[in-house]
């Protein structure tokens, strides 16, 4: 058979490509739980980086007496 193009390949080819992206998602999947990345307590990340940033009231800058959007 003629399995040298995705396009012209059998459903057996089809089926293995298919199962190999399967396994080697759920190998990453496994890989990335394992090493803690996404480790969450009480529904927030339990790290966090960078300063900490507090809503103020809005600063305008224009000069002019133009209407603002905010």
């Amino acid at each position: 058979p003629m399995n040298h193009s995705l396009t012209s390949a059998n459903g057996k080819t089809h089926a293995k490509i298919t199962l190999l992206a399967v396994a080697v998602s759920l190998v990453f999947v496994a890989v990335v739980s394992a090493s803690g990345v996404a480790t969450r307590t009480d529904g927030l990340a339990s790290r966090a980086y960078g300063p900490v940033v507090k809503a103020t009231t809005s600063v305008t800058i224009a000069t002019t007496n133009a209407s603002q959007v905010r």
